[in-house]
Parts: structure tokens; sequence; C-alpha cells
């Protein structure tokens, strides 16, 4: 089954705010964290149901190269919600918040 993705705004704001500080830290490793994140987000669309469910009914794949960084997601019938691009080290707390928020 394909799903189709979505990705609210505050998710994009996640990512870049990620890129900017990676960027920050070494220049063009924001890209390479933007260039993961797609990857990642893009292969959603044919392997969402793969991902283990982190809590509730939200799943989670990591990233591979910046592992601290996880894609949170929920499928609603065809559709794979983007939630959040998390840190690890962020309050777990945000996370629900942010479910609540996007459901």
């Amino acid at each position: 089954m394909s799903f189709v993705v979505k990705r609210p705004r505050l998710v994009e704001e996640d990512q870049l705010l990620a890129a900017a500080w990676y960027d920050e830290q070494q220049v063009g490793l924001g890209d390479e964290f933007l260039d993961e994140t797609e990857a990642v987000i893009a292969s959603l669309a044919e392997s969402a149901p793969r991902h283990s469910i982190r809590f509730a009914d939200v799943r989670c794949v990591r990233l591979k190269r910046f592992r601290k960084y996880g894609v949170y997601y929920v499928i609603r019938g065809n559709e794979v919600r983007l939630l959040a691009i998390h840190h690890g080290a962020r309050d777990p707390h945000w996370l629900h918040d942010r479910r609540r928020q996007l459901g």
C-alpha cells in the first residue's frame, strides 16, 4: 500500500531549525541533515507501517547518520501525518503535546 505523506508547517520548522544548528557546527552539515530527513520522509510513502510504535499510535523512524533524531508520525487511513522531527534529548512531553496539537 502506498501512503500520502502530509507535512505540516511545524514539522518543516523542526527540520529547518535542526539543519541551521548543524550548519553552525560545520558548514554543509545542515544540508546533509536535510538530505537525510527528506530521504526518510519520502520512504514513508511505502514503508510507514514497518516502523515501531513509540507511544499511543505514534511511530518513529530514526535517522542513520543523525542518530539522536527521529521522524515521528501517525498513520490515518492512506495518509502518513508527520508530527515532528524530534531530537531524543528533548523533553518527550513536548512530543505528546505536538501529537495533540496536530492530531
